[in-house]
Protein backbone atom coordinates (compact mmCIF):
# COMPACT_ATOMS: atom_id res chain seq x y z
CA UNK A 1 0.00 0.00 0.00
CA UNK A 2 2.82 2.40 0.92
CA UNK A 3 4.56 1.50 -2.32
CA UNK A 4 1.38 2.16 -4.29
CA UNK A 5 0.88 5.59 -2.55
CA UNK A 6 4.49 6.50 -3.31
CA UNK A 7 4.00 5.68 -6.99
CA UNK A 8 0.83 7.77 -7.09
CA UNK A 9 2.54 10.79 -5.58
CA UNK A 10 5.38 10.52 -8.07
CA UNK A 11 2.90 10.40 -10.94
CA UNK A 12 1.05 13.44 -9.55
CA UNK A 13 4.30 15.42 -9.16
CA UNK A 14 5.33 14.49 -12.72
CA UNK A 15 2.00 15.70 -14.11
CA UNK A 16 2.23 19.02 -12.21
CA UNK A 17 5.80 19.50 -13.46
CA UNK A 18 4.72 18.86 -17.08
CA UNK A 19 1.93 21.44 -16.83
CA UNK A 20 4.35 24.01 -15.41
CA UNK A 21 6.86 23.35 -18.23
CA UNK A 22 4.16 23.59 -20.90
CA UNK A 23 2.95 26.92 -19.52
CA UNK A 24 6.45 28.35 -19.32
CA UNK A 25 7.22 27.15 -22.83
CA UNK A 26 4.03 28.69 -24.18
CA UNK A 27 4.81 32.07 -22.62
CA UNK A 28 8.38 31.93 -23.89
CA UNK A 29 7.31 30.98 -27.40
CA UNK A 30 4.72 33.73 -27.53
CA UNK A 31 7.46 36.26 -26.77
CA UNK A 32 9.51 35.11 -29.77
CA UNK A 33 9.04 36.85 -33.11
CA UNK A 34 7.26 34.84 -35.81
CA UNK A 35 9.63 33.98 -38.68
CA UNK A 36 9.11 36.16 -41.75
CA UNK A 37 6.98 34.50 -44.42
CA UNK A 38 5.89 35.41 -47.91
CA UNK A 39 2.28 36.49 -47.81
CA UNK A 40 -0.55 38.13 -49.62
CA UNK A 41 -0.40 41.17 -47.37
CA UNK A 42 1.93 44.17 -47.66
CA UNK A 43 5.21 44.26 -45.76
CA UNK A 44 4.95 45.76 -42.28
CA UNK A 45 7.91 47.38 -40.56
CA UNK A 46 8.43 46.32 -36.95
CA UNK A 47 8.59 49.24 -34.49
CA UNK A 48 11.58 47.96 -32.51
CA UNK A 49 13.57 46.82 -35.53
CA UNK A 50 16.20 48.75 -37.45
CA UNK A 51 15.36 50.44 -40.75
CA UNK A 52 17.42 47.86 -42.65
CA UNK A 53 15.12 44.94 -41.76
CA UNK A 54 11.42 44.29 -41.82
CA UNK A 55 8.89 41.70 -40.82
CA UNK A 56 6.64 40.36 -43.57
CA UNK A 57 3.03 39.93 -42.53
CA UNK A 58 1.96 36.32 -42.02
CA UNK A 59 -0.89 34.92 -44.17
CA UNK A 60 -4.27 36.22 -43.03
CA UNK A 61 -6.98 33.58 -42.92
CA UNK A 62 -10.56 34.46 -43.67
CA UNK A 63 -13.41 34.21 -41.14
CA UNK A 64 -13.77 30.50 -41.86
CA UNK A 65 -10.05 29.82 -41.48
CA UNK A 66 -9.26 29.40 -45.17
CA UNK A 67 -6.05 30.56 -46.89
CA UNK A 68 -6.00 33.56 -49.27
CA UNK A 69 -5.50 31.15 -52.18
CA UNK A 70 -9.08 29.92 -51.84
CA UNK A 71 -10.50 33.23 -53.01
CA UNK A 72 -8.00 33.38 -55.89
CA UNK A 73 -8.90 29.87 -57.06
CA UNK A 74 -12.63 30.55 -56.91
CA UNK A 75 -12.29 33.81 -58.84
CA UNK A 76 -9.93 32.49 -61.53
CA UNK A 77 -11.49 29.07 -62.19
CA UNK A 78 -14.33 30.36 -64.42
CA UNK A 79 -11.81 32.21 -66.61
CA UNK A 80 -9.87 29.04 -67.49
CA UNK A 81 -10.92 26.62 -70.22
CA UNK A 82 -9.96 23.08 -71.11
CA UNK A 83 -8.85 22.78 -74.75
CA UNK A 84 -9.01 19.55 -76.74
CA UNK A 85 -7.34 19.62 -80.15
CA UNK A 86 -7.85 16.88 -82.71
CA UNK A 87 -4.68 16.85 -84.74
CA UNK A 88 -4.44 15.15 -88.11
CA UNK A 89 -0.93 14.12 -89.01
CA UNK A 90 0.36 13.21 -92.41
CA UNK A 91 0.96 9.50 -92.61
CA UNK A 92 4.66 9.06 -93.26
CA UNK A 93 5.51 5.35 -92.92
CA UNK A 94 8.64 4.54 -91.00
CA UNK A 95 8.74 7.69 -88.85
CA UNK A 96 8.24 6.68 -85.20
CA UNK A 97 5.51 8.54 -83.38
CA UNK A 98 7.80 9.30 -80.47
CA UNK A 99 9.88 11.53 -82.73
CA UNK A 100 7.65 14.19 -81.19
CA UNK A 101 9.35 15.51 -78.06
CA UNK A 102 6.34 16.02 -75.83
CA UNK A 103 8.54 16.50 -72.78
CA UNK A 104 9.50 20.20 -72.66
CA UNK A 105 6.02 21.38 -73.66
CA UNK A 106 3.37 20.18 -71.28
CA UNK A 107 0.29 19.89 -73.42
CA UNK A 108 -1.29 16.54 -72.67
CA UNK A 109 0.38 13.62 -74.48
CA UNK A 110 -1.72 11.94 -77.16
CA UNK A 111 -4.63 10.11 -75.56
CA UNK A 112 -5.20 6.46 -76.19
CA UNK A 113 -2.03 6.05 -78.24
CA UNK A 114 0.89 3.82 -77.38
CA UNK A 115 4.43 4.63 -78.36
CA UNK A 116 5.04 3.17 -81.76
CA UNK A 117 4.25 4.08 -85.33
CA UNK A 118 2.82 7.46 -86.14
CA UNK A 119 -0.95 7.35 -86.49
CA UNK A 120 -3.07 9.53 -88.79
CA UNK A 121 -4.52 11.60 -85.93
CA UNK A 122 -4.10 12.23 -82.22
CA UNK A 123 -6.02 14.10 -79.57
CA UNK A 124 -3.98 16.54 -77.51
CA UNK A 125 -5.09 18.77 -74.66
CA UNK A 126 -4.20 22.00 -72.98
CA UNK A 127 -5.67 25.06 -71.30
CA UNK A 128 -6.70 28.57 -72.25
CA UNK A 129 -7.62 31.96 -70.78
CA UNK A 130 -10.83 33.85 -71.60
CA UNK A 131 -9.77 37.41 -72.37
CA UNK A 132 -12.80 39.05 -73.98
CA UNK A 133 -16.59 38.78 -73.68
CA UNK A 134 -16.83 38.27 -77.45
CA UNK A 135 -15.33 34.80 -77.00
CA UNK A 136 -11.60 35.34 -77.48
CA UNK A 137 -9.28 32.88 -75.72
CA UNK A 138 -5.49 33.05 -75.31
CA UNK A 139 -3.47 29.84 -75.36
CA UNK A 140 -0.19 28.40 -76.69
CA UNK A 141 0.43 27.85 -80.37
CA UNK A 142 1.76 24.36 -79.71
CA UNK A 143 -1.56 23.36 -78.08
CA UNK A 144 -3.58 23.99 -81.24
CA UNK A 145 -0.98 23.73 -84.04
CA UNK A 146 -2.09 21.46 -86.91
CA UNK A 147 -5.48 20.89 -85.27
CA UNK A 148 -8.38 19.88 -87.51
CA UNK A 149 -10.92 20.59 -84.76
CA UNK A 150 -10.65 22.45 -81.45
CA UNK A 151 -13.12 21.99 -78.62
CA UNK A 152 -13.23 24.33 -75.63
CA UNK A 153 -14.83 23.20 -72.36
CA UNK A 154 -15.80 25.82 -69.80
CA UNK A 155 -15.90 25.57 -66.01
CA UNK A 156 -19.69 25.11 -66.13
CA UNK A 157 -19.07 21.91 -68.18
CA UNK A 158 -20.48 23.37 -71.41
CA UNK A 159 -18.44 23.06 -74.59
CA UNK A 160 -18.04 25.04 -77.81
CA UNK A 161 -16.08 24.63 -81.03
CA UNK A 162 -13.27 27.19 -81.40
CA UNK A 163 -11.61 28.67 -84.45
CA UNK A 164 -8.05 29.95 -84.70
CA UNK A 165 -7.93 33.73 -85.12
CA UNK A 166 -4.16 33.71 -85.46
CA UNK A 167 -1.03 32.10 -84.07
CA UNK A 168 2.61 33.08 -83.65
CA UNK A 169 5.08 30.24 -83.68
CA UNK A 170 7.98 32.46 -82.66
CA UNK A 171 6.50 33.35 -79.25
CA UNK A 172 4.19 30.30 -78.99
CA UNK A 173 1.07 32.47 -78.55
CA UNK A 174 -2.27 31.69 -80.21
CA UNK A 175 -5.67 33.37 -80.15
CA UNK A 176 -8.92 31.40 -80.46
CA UNK A 177 -12.54 32.47 -80.72
CA UNK A 178 -15.79 30.75 -79.82
CA UNK A 179 -19.24 31.91 -80.89
CA UNK A 180 -21.52 33.56 -78.34
CA UNK A 181 -21.02 36.08 -75.58
CA UNK A 182 -19.12 35.38 -72.37
CA UNK A 183 -20.46 36.54 -68.96
CA UNK A 184 -18.30 39.19 -67.23
CA UNK A 185 -17.47 36.89 -64.30
CA UNK A 186 -15.72 34.53 -66.75
CA UNK A 187 -13.27 37.15 -68.05
CA UNK A 188 -9.70 37.00 -66.78
CA UNK A 189 -8.22 40.02 -65.03
CA UNK A 190 -4.93 41.04 -66.60
CA UNK A 191 -1.94 41.90 -64.44
CA UNK A 192 1.36 43.61 -65.27
CA UNK A 193 4.19 41.13 -65.75
CA UNK A 194 6.73 43.97 -65.63
CA UNK A 195 5.83 44.55 -61.97
CA UNK A 196 6.44 41.02 -60.70
CA UNK A 197 9.37 40.36 -58.37
CA UNK A 198 11.31 37.22 -57.59
CA UNK A 199 9.65 35.66 -54.56
CA UNK A 200 6.13 36.86 -55.36
CA UNK A 201 3.36 34.29 -55.06
CA UNK A 202 2.62 32.43 -58.31
CA UNK A 203 -0.51 30.34 -58.79
CA UNK A 204 -0.94 28.03 -61.79
CA UNK A 205 -4.39 26.90 -62.89
CA UNK A 206 -5.03 24.46 -65.71
CA UNK A 207 -5.80 20.91 -66.73
CA UNK A 208 -2.71 18.75 -66.13
CA UNK A 209 -3.13 15.24 -67.52
CA UNK A 210 -6.80 16.04 -68.12
CA UNK A 211 -7.45 16.71 -64.41
CA UNK A 212 -9.77 19.67 -64.85
CA UNK A 213 -9.08 22.98 -63.12
CA UNK A 214 -6.16 22.00 -60.92
CA UNK A 215 -4.64 24.72 -58.70
CA UNK A 216 -0.99 24.72 -57.60
CA UNK A 217 0.96 27.34 -55.66
CA UNK A 218 4.58 28.46 -55.72
CA UNK A 219 6.63 31.60 -56.22
CA UNK A 220 8.26 33.52 -59.04
CA UNK A 221 11.68 31.87 -59.20
CA UNK A 222 13.31 34.04 -61.88
CA UNK A 223 12.58 36.43 -64.73
CA UNK A 224 13.91 36.91 -68.25
CA UNK A 225 14.82 33.28 -68.92
CA UNK A 226 15.92 32.78 -72.53
CA UNK A 227 18.01 30.49 -74.74
CA UNK A 228 16.06 27.48 -73.48
CA UNK A 229 16.22 24.39 -75.68
CA UNK A 230 12.49 23.75 -75.80
CA UNK A 231 11.62 20.84 -78.09
CA UNK A 232 14.44 21.64 -80.47
CA UNK A 233 13.41 23.92 -83.32
CA UNK A 234 9.76 23.65 -82.26
CA UNK A 235 10.35 26.04 -79.40
CA UNK A 236 9.73 29.79 -79.54
CA UNK A 237 12.45 31.94 -81.10
CA UNK A 238 11.68 34.89 -78.82
CA UNK A 239 12.04 33.87 -75.17
CA UNK A 240 11.60 36.05 -72.10
CA UNK A 241 10.13 33.49 -69.73
CA UNK A 242 8.96 33.82 -66.16
CA UNK A 243 10.32 30.88 -64.16
CA UNK A 244 8.18 29.43 -61.36
CA UNK A 245 8.16 26.48 -59.01
CA UNK A 246 4.36 26.27 -58.96
CA UNK A 247 3.72 22.65 -59.95
CA UNK A 248 2.79 22.44 -63.63
CA UNK A 249 2.52 19.42 -65.88
CA UNK A 250 1.30 18.19 -69.26
CA UNK A 251 -2.01 19.88 -69.98
CA UNK A 252 -1.18 23.15 -68.21
CA UNK A 253 -0.01 24.64 -71.52
CA UNK A 254 -1.92 27.80 -72.33
CA UNK A 255 -3.35 28.20 -68.84
CA UNK A 256 -2.80 31.22 -66.59
CA UNK A 257 -0.10 31.95 -64.08
CA UNK A 258 -1.68 34.46 -61.70
CA UNK A 259 -0.57 36.59 -58.78
CA UNK A 260 -2.08 36.67 -55.29
CA UNK A 261 -4.73 39.13 -56.53
CA UNK A 262 -5.90 36.67 -59.18
CA UNK A 263 -4.47 38.74 -62.05
CA UNK A 264 -2.91 36.92 -65.00
CA UNK A 265 0.83 37.55 -65.16
CA UNK A 266 1.81 34.78 -67.58
CA UNK A 267 0.77 31.93 -69.86
CA UNK A 268 2.16 28.57 -68.71
CA UNK A 269 4.19 27.21 -71.61
CA UNK A 270 7.04 24.83 -70.83
CA UNK A 271 8.74 22.70 -68.23
CA UNK A 272 12.27 21.51 -67.67
CA UNK A 273 11.98 17.82 -68.48
CA UNK A 274 15.22 17.09 -66.58
CA UNK A 275 14.17 18.82 -63.35
CA UNK A 276 11.28 18.99 -60.94
CA UNK A 277 9.50 22.17 -59.95
CA UNK A 278 10.86 24.23 -62.83
CA UNK A 279 8.29 25.69 -65.19
CA UNK A 280 8.19 28.61 -67.58
CA UNK A 281 5.47 31.07 -68.55
CA UNK A 282 5.22 33.73 -71.27
CA UNK A 283 4.89 37.18 -69.64
CA UNK A 284 1.34 38.45 -70.13
CA UNK A 285 2.57 41.83 -71.37
CA UNK A 286 4.32 40.10 -74.27
CA UNK A 287 1.30 37.86 -74.92
CA UNK A 288 -1.06 40.85 -75.00
CA UNK A 289 1.18 42.62 -77.51
CA UNK A 290 1.08 39.55 -79.76
CA UNK A 291 -2.68 39.23 -79.24
CA UNK A 292 -3.19 42.78 -80.48
CA UNK A 293 -1.48 41.99 -83.78
CA UNK A 294 -3.35 38.71 -84.16
CA UNK A 295 -6.64 40.54 -83.63
CA UNK A 296 -5.71 43.20 -86.17
CA UNK A 297 -4.41 41.02 -88.98
CA UNK A 298 -4.27 37.38 -87.90
CA UNK A 299 -0.48 37.39 -87.99
CA UNK A 300 2.58 38.99 -86.42
CA UNK A 301 4.88 41.10 -88.57
CA UNK A 302 8.41 41.67 -87.35
CA UNK A 303 11.24 43.76 -88.63
CA UNK A 304 14.43 42.03 -89.74
CA UNK A 305 17.98 43.39 -89.63
CA UNK A 306 20.11 40.43 -90.69
CA UNK A 307 22.86 40.09 -88.09
CA UNK A 308 24.08 37.24 -85.95
CA UNK A 309 24.37 38.90 -82.51
CA UNK A 310 26.48 37.53 -79.68
CA UNK A 311 26.91 38.50 -76.04
CA UNK A 312 29.58 41.06 -75.25
CA UNK A 313 31.48 39.12 -72.58
CA UNK A 314 34.62 40.07 -70.65
CA UNK A 315 36.96 38.35 -73.12
CA UNK A 316 35.51 40.25 -76.09
CA UNK A 317 35.67 43.54 -74.20
CA UNK A 318 39.33 42.94 -73.38
CA UNK A 319 40.19 41.97 -76.96
CA UNK A 320 38.37 44.99 -78.37
CA UNK A 321 39.84 47.40 -75.83
CA UNK A 322 36.48 48.26 -74.29
CA UNK A 323 35.92 49.25 -70.67
CA UNK A 324 34.75 46.37 -68.42
CA UNK A 325 31.32 47.91 -67.81
CA UNK A 326 30.52 48.48 -71.49
CA UNK A 327 27.17 46.98 -72.50
CA UNK A 328 25.98 46.08 -75.97
CA UNK A 329 25.99 43.20 -78.44
CA UNK A 330 28.82 41.88 -80.58
CA UNK A 331 28.06 41.41 -84.29
CA UNK A 332 29.28 37.91 -85.08
CA UNK A 333 28.23 37.99 -88.72
CA UNK A 334 26.18 39.99 -91.22
CA UNK A 335 24.00 38.16 -93.73
CA UNK A 336 24.42 39.11 -97.36
CA UNK A 337 21.63 41.14 -98.93
CA UNK A 338 19.96 42.09 -95.63
CA UNK A 339 19.30 45.58 -94.24
CA UNK A 340 22.37 45.24 -92.02
CA UNK A 341 24.54 44.46 -95.03
CA UNK A 342 23.06 47.28 -97.12
CA UNK A 343 23.42 49.73 -94.22
CA UNK A 344 27.14 49.04 -93.79
CA UNK A 345 27.19 46.92 -90.62
CA UNK A 346 30.17 44.55 -90.38
CA UNK A 347 31.19 41.53 -88.38
CA UNK A 348 33.16 42.64 -85.33
CA UNK A 349 31.07 45.77 -84.77
CA UNK A 350 29.57 46.39 -81.33
CA UNK A 351 26.03 47.81 -81.19
CA UNK A 352 25.70 49.93 -78.05
CA UNK A 353 22.58 52.00 -78.73
CA UNK A 354 19.33 51.45 -80.58
CA UNK A 355 17.07 54.46 -81.20
CA UNK A 356 19.01 56.44 -78.62
CA UNK A 357 18.64 53.90 -75.82
CA UNK A 358 21.40 51.59 -74.52
CA UNK A 359 21.41 47.98 -75.66
CA UNK A 360 21.65 45.64 -72.65
CA UNK A 361 22.23 42.20 -74.17
CA UNK A 362 21.27 39.94 -77.08
CA UNK A 363 17.77 39.21 -75.78
CA UNK A 364 17.05 42.91 -75.33
CA UNK A 365 18.40 43.66 -78.81
CA UNK A 366 16.37 40.95 -80.57
CA UNK A 367 13.10 41.91 -78.90
CA UNK A 368 13.58 45.58 -79.70
CA UNK A 369 14.25 44.84 -83.36
CA UNK A 370 11.21 42.54 -83.51
CA UNK A 371 9.01 45.21 -81.92
CA UNK A 372 9.42 47.29 -85.07
CA UNK A 373 7.32 46.47 -88.13
CA UNK A 374 8.94 45.98 -91.54
CA UNK A 375 9.82 49.28 -93.18
CA UNK A 376 10.70 51.09 -89.97
CA UNK A 377 13.95 53.04 -89.99
CA UNK A 378 16.31 52.60 -87.04
CA UNK A 379 19.30 54.58 -85.81
CA UNK A 380 22.15 52.76 -84.10
CA UNK A 381 25.35 53.70 -82.35
CA UNK A 382 28.20 51.39 -83.35
CA UNK A 383 31.72 50.88 -81.99
CA UNK A 384 34.23 49.92 -84.69
CA UNK A 385 38.01 49.97 -84.33
CA UNK A 386 37.85 52.23 -81.30
CA UNK A 387 35.62 54.77 -83.06
CA UNK A 388 31.96 55.59 -82.45
CA UNK A 389 29.70 55.66 -85.49
CA UNK A 390 26.05 56.50 -86.13
CA UNK A 391 24.27 54.31 -88.69
CA UNK A 392 20.75 54.01 -90.08
CA UNK A 393 18.87 50.94 -91.32
CA UNK A 394 15.50 50.26 -92.92
CA UNK A 395 14.11 46.97 -91.62
CA UNK A 396 12.91 44.21 -93.92
CA UNK A 397 10.14 41.68 -93.25
CA UNK A 398 11.48 38.86 -91.10
CA UNK A 399 9.31 36.32 -92.89
CA UNK A 400 11.01 37.01 -96.19
CA UNK A 401 14.30 35.79 -94.77
CA UNK A 402 13.50 33.38 -91.96
CA UNK A 403 10.62 31.69 -93.75
CA UNK A 404 12.97 30.02 -96.24
CA UNK A 405 14.66 28.02 -93.50
CA UNK A 406 11.80 25.51 -93.48
CA UNK A 407 12.28 22.97 -96.23
CA UNK A 408 9.12 22.37 -98.27
CA UNK A 409 7.21 19.32 -97.09
CA UNK A 410 9.18 18.90 -93.88
CA UNK A 411 6.90 19.50 -90.91
CA UNK A 412 8.15 22.42 -88.79
CA UNK A 413 10.75 21.23 -86.30
CA UNK A 414 10.60 17.52 -87.20
CA UNK A 415 14.06 17.06 -88.67
CA UNK A 416 15.58 13.63 -89.07
CA UNK A 417 18.66 13.04 -86.88
CA UNK A 418 18.44 16.70 -85.90
CA UNK A 419 19.29 17.96 -89.39
CA UNK A 420 17.31 20.85 -90.86
CA UNK A 421 17.61 21.33 -94.62
CA UNK A 422 16.54 23.78 -97.30
CA UNK A 423 17.00 24.02 -101.08
CA UNK A 424 20.42 25.24 -102.19
CA UNK A 425 18.75 27.90 -104.33
CA UNK A 426 16.77 29.32 -101.40
CA UNK A 427 17.50 32.85 -100.22
CA UNK A 428 19.76 31.49 -97.52
CA UNK A 429 21.60 29.34 -100.07
CA UNK A 430 22.13 32.38 -102.25
CA UNK A 431 23.39 34.36 -99.28
CA UNK A 432 25.96 31.64 -98.62
CA UNK A 433 26.92 31.46 -102.31
CA UNK A 434 25.81 27.82 -102.60
CA UNK A 435 22.87 28.21 -104.98
CA UNK A 436 24.76 26.77 -107.98
CA UNK A 437 25.33 23.42 -106.26
CA UNK A 438 22.96 20.44 -106.22
CA UNK A 439 21.90 18.69 -103.02
CA UNK A 440 20.15 19.51 -99.74
CA UNK A 441 21.57 22.48 -97.85
CA UNK A 442 22.01 21.97 -94.09
CA UNK A 443 20.88 25.17 -92.36
CA UNK A 444 20.89 24.00 -88.74
CA UNK A 445 21.65 21.01 -86.52
CA UNK A 446 19.68 20.63 -83.31
CA UNK A 447 21.60 20.48 -80.00
CA UNK A 448 21.99 17.02 -78.46
CA UNK A 449 20.91 15.34 -81.70
CA UNK A 450 22.77 12.43 -83.35
CA UNK A 451 24.14 14.76 -86.03
CA UNK A 452 25.46 17.41 -83.62
CA UNK A 453 29.21 17.83 -84.02
CA UNK A 454 29.24 15.80 -87.25
CA UNK A 455 27.02 17.54 -89.78
CA UNK A 456 27.40 21.34 -89.91
CA UNK A 457 25.31 24.25 -91.20
CA UNK A 458 26.52 25.05 -94.69
CA UNK A 459 27.14 21.40 -95.58
CA UNK A 460 25.43 20.21 -98.75
CA UNK A 461 24.18 16.64 -98.51
CA UNK A 462 24.81 14.95 -101.86
CA UNK A 463 24.43 11.31 -100.80
CA UNK A 464 22.82 9.51 -97.88
CA UNK A 465 22.57 5.76 -97.35
CA UNK A 466 24.16 5.10 -100.78
CA UNK A 467 21.41 7.16 -102.48
CA UNK A 468 22.33 10.26 -104.44
CA UNK A 469 20.70 13.54 -103.41
CA UNK A 470 20.31 16.47 -105.80
CA UNK A 471 17.42 18.28 -104.09
CA UNK A 472 15.39 18.44 -100.88
CA UNK A 473 12.73 16.25 -102.49
CA UNK A 474 15.30 13.53 -103.26
CA UNK A 475 16.67 13.85 -99.72
CA UNK A 476 13.18 13.23 -98.31
CA UNK A 477 12.73 10.16 -100.48
CA UNK A 478 16.14 8.83 -99.47
CA UNK A 479 15.52 9.07 -95.72
CA UNK A 480 12.11 7.38 -95.87
CA UNK A 481 13.83 3.99 -96.26
CA UNK A 482 16.28 4.72 -93.43
CA UNK A 483 13.91 5.53 -90.57
CA UNK A 484 14.29 2.17 -88.79
CA UNK A 485 18.03 1.82 -89.31
CA UNK A 486 19.99 1.29 -86.10
CA UNK A 487 23.50 1.23 -87.55
CA UNK A 488 25.50 4.26 -88.59
CA UNK A 489 24.20 5.91 -91.75
CA UNK A 490 26.73 7.06 -94.38
CA UNK A 491 26.51 10.71 -95.45
CA UNK A 492 28.51 12.35 -98.21
CA UNK A 493 28.55 16.14 -97.98
CA UNK A 494 30.23 19.02 -99.79
CA UNK A 495 32.09 21.07 -97.18
CA UNK A 496 34.46 23.91 -98.09
CA UNK A 497 34.46 22.67 -101.67
CA UNK A 498 35.50 19.11 -100.75
CA UNK A 499 33.45 15.92 -100.80
CA UNK A 500 33.54 14.53 -97.25
CA UNK A 501 32.33 11.21 -95.82
CA UNK A 502 30.53 11.43 -92.45
CA UNK A 503 28.80 8.49 -90.69
CA UNK A 504 25.97 9.35 -88.29
CA UNK A 505 24.58 6.78 -85.84
CA UNK A 506 20.86 7.20 -84.94
CA UNK A 507 20.00 7.62 -81.29
CA UNK A 508 18.75 4.43 -79.55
Amino acid sequence: MLKRDSQGRRALYAAIFAVICFGAGFMLASSWETPARLTAGPPVTGGARSSSSQTVQAPVLDAEGHSPFVGVAEAVKPTVVNITAEKTLKNQPGIPFDIFDWGPFFNEPPRGRSRGRRTPSVTAGGSGIIVDNSGYILTNNHVIADASEITVKFADKTSRIAKVVGADHETDVALLKVDGDIPPEMLARMGDSDDIRIGDWAIAIGNPFGLDWTVTVGVISARGRSNLNISGDEGPSYQDFIQTDASINYGNSGGPLVNIRGEVIGINTAINAQGQGIGFAIPINLARKIMGQLLASGEVKRGYLGVVPNELDDMKREALGLEPARKGVFVEDVQVGTPADKGGLKGGDVIVELDGKPVEDVSDFRFRIADHPPGDELRMTILRGGKTMKMGFKLADRKEFVGVTKAPGLKGGQFWLGIEVAPTDSKLGRQWGLDELKGALVISVQPDSPAEGLIEPGDIIVEVGAMEVESVEEYKKAIESLQDRKKAIPFWVIRNGRRTFIPVRPAP
